[in-house]
């Protein structure tokens, strides 16, 4: 195994970690190639719902209604689903129903391509615009921790909470 690779399977096993310390028991995803082994780490766990989804705004429906059947769910997709979701994030807001979304990419620098800048825009954009709490990943090592934090300040708060998650921490592409 590469180097790189084992960050990534890193990153992604401390994400899931990070998650079931929280009680997240639900995920649903759209596929994503920066979270692809974070969905598959997912996968992996055998107590875990896992629900694919066809478009973003589908996923955080889905998040908002196993939220409201007792379940906790993270939704995971790429930034740019955010802005396809804002609607139902709204009315999850209006409702304090918490929705957990990980999501790749930001504007904090380690970005590596412009055509993700709308994406980038958007997402921090739809979070702020709605009075969601974010963070972005800024380090491999404290992600199982992170991700402990957002779900337990989501469910607590009764708010939605977004984990943005640069292509530099979820992969070695970008180092």
């Amino acid at each position: 195994m590469a180097d790189g690779a084992g960050r990534e399977d890193q990153v992604a096993e401390s994400l899931l970690r990070g998650a079931v310390r929280a009680g997240v028991d639900a995920c649903v995803y759209l596929p994503d190639s920066c979270l692809t082994l974070a969905i598959r780490a997912f996968q992996s766990h055998n107590n875990m719902l896992m629900i694919p989804c066809a478009r973003e705004d589908e996923g955080v429906a889905i998040a908002v209604g196993l939220e409201l059947g007792g379940r906790t769910a993270v939704c995971m997709m790429e930034a740019s689903g955010i802005g396809y979701s804002a609607l139902i994030l709204a009315r999850a807001q209006a409702q304090r129903t918490p929705v957990i979304i990980v999501a790749s990419h930001s504007r904090r620098a380690g970005e590596p391509y412009d055509y993700h800048a709308a994406s980038i825009m958007v997402s921090e954009g739809v979070f702020s615009g709605l009075g969601i709490p974010y963070e972005v990943a800024t380090e491999r090592q404290g992600i199982e921790s992170l991700m402990f934090r957002v779900v337990q300040t989501a469910r607590s708060q009764r708010t939605s909470f977004g984990l943005l998650i640069p292509p530099f921490i979820a992969r070695d592409s970008a180092v």
